[in-house]
């Protein structure tokens, strides 16, 4: 089985013209998302890093979610201004943008995940995770880092966040003001 994941970007200005699209090959899940499949997989307890950088102990139970609602920057897609490279111990971006319309911020829309897609002919299916931020701050805002953070879910005793991708973009995008910024991740199966 072979997996990738593709970030797709869009820049949508003021009059709803598409200003930049750009597709990229994602290859920067951390070590976080490796222990939550493992312990998933061994129903063995094992410690992971939320996004403060403290320690806590993934229960087989805990969840992934990502799918956060609007006006939130705690999970799901979330979006940065730092430069440093990912590397596999990654627990946060390096410098987020927080949700808000002041200078600095995006406002965060909700984050939309699509039902898994299959196709018996290829052998090949996928799932789309999806948010589109604007920007109301009042000037541009340059978008370097995104990354996907995840929620253990309401059911964990530990109720963490914790980062699962992180990916510096080839180049930094602009947003200027009253435009909007949709970034996807693609996650492909195939066998």
């Amino acid at each position: 089985m072979n997996v990738k994941t593709y970030l797709k970007i869009k820049v949508i200005d003021e009059r709803g013209k598409c200003t930049y699209h750009r597709r990229y090959r994602s290859r920067s899940f951390v070590a976080n998302f490796l222990r939550v499949i493992f312990t998933n997989l061994s129903g063995q307890e094992i410690n992971n890093v939320n996004t403060s950088g403290g320690s806590y102990t993934i229960y087989f139970r805990d969840s992934m979610i990502v799918n956060d609602g609007s006006n939130d920057d705690r999970y799901g897609i979330l979006i940065g201004t730092g430069t440093s490279a990912p590397t596999i111990i990654d627990d946060n971006l390096s410098q987020v943008i927080s949700n808000g319309a002041s200078v600095g911020q995006m406002q965060y829309g909700a984050v939309s995940v699509t039902g898994a897609v299959t196709n018996t002919s290829t052998n090949s299916g996928y799932f789309t995770v999806s948010r589109t931020f604007t920007n109301n701050s009042g000037s541009s805002i340059t978008v370097s880092e995104v990354g996907l953070v995840a929620w253990t879910g309401g059911n964990s005793p530990n109720n963490q966040f914790y980062l699962i991708i992180h990916d510096l973009l080839p180049s930094p995008i602009t947003v200027p003001n009253g435009s909007s910024l949709t970034i996807s991740y693609e996650i492909q199966v195939t066998t």
